[in-house]
């Protein structure tokens, strides 16, 4: 008699125990920000001018310096479209939207190809560290291991990302962005002033 008492309240306490786990494992998506990087490398360009500049080479590297920022540009334009779009839609999460995602993927290529551009005209650390980048990049967009650049990201292939999440990630990435195109200004007035 007593066994039977026990035995249906140990059941339902495992039941809830394994419910509450399996819950709380849901998978998130993988997001990994890499514009803490490229502020970081866009910093070494700045500071480390002196290791690599050269005057016969200073017209080009600052022409693909002026590519770089626009490309930089387009793409925080674009990510802010887009997430302006989903706030002002009041869109849900888990919807899908592929083109909007692939509009992401091409901006960053194009923005990597600038990046690859602007480390041919710099000293090997610089290169080191920007081709990492652009590989670790790469990695993210098109790697076998499903990960997301950003939240914005994650939310246009249809993961179940919070607006808040959204707006605060958005915030942070478009600071940070803004950064590296202040440091590549302020790189391209310092080769100005070395012509």
């Amino acid at each position: 008699m007593m066994f039977s008492k026990v035995f249906p309240g140990t059941v339902l306490l495992f039941l809830l125990v394994f419910s509450t786990q399996a819950g709380a494992q849901s998978p998130k998506a993988a997001v990994t920000d890499i514009t803490f990087d490229l502020v970081t490398w866009t910093r070494h360009l700045n500071n480390d001018i002196d290791k690599y500049f050269s005057r016969e080479k200073a017209a080009d590297l600052n022409q693909h310096l002026e590519d770089l920022k626009r490309e930089l540009k387009i793409y925080m334009k674009l990510r802010k479209a887009l997430s302006d779009s989903l706030f002002r839609n009041n869109i849900t999460p888990g919807k899908k939207d592929e083109a909007h995602l692939e509009a992401l993927k091409s901006s960053m290529n194009l923005v990597m190809e600038q990046m690859r551009n602007v480390t041919d005209y710099v000293s090997d650390p610089l290169k080191i560290e920007g081709d990492k980048l652009n590989d670790q990049i790469y990695d993210i967009l098109y790697g076998q291991q499903v990960r997301y650049l950003s939240n914005l990201d994650a939310f246009l292939a249809g993961n179940d990302i919070s607006k808040r999440d959204l707006a605060i990630d958005g915030s942070a990435c478009y600071g940070r962005l803004e950064e590296s195109l202040n440091q590549i200004a302020i790189l391209q007035e310092k080769i100005a002033r070395k012509r």
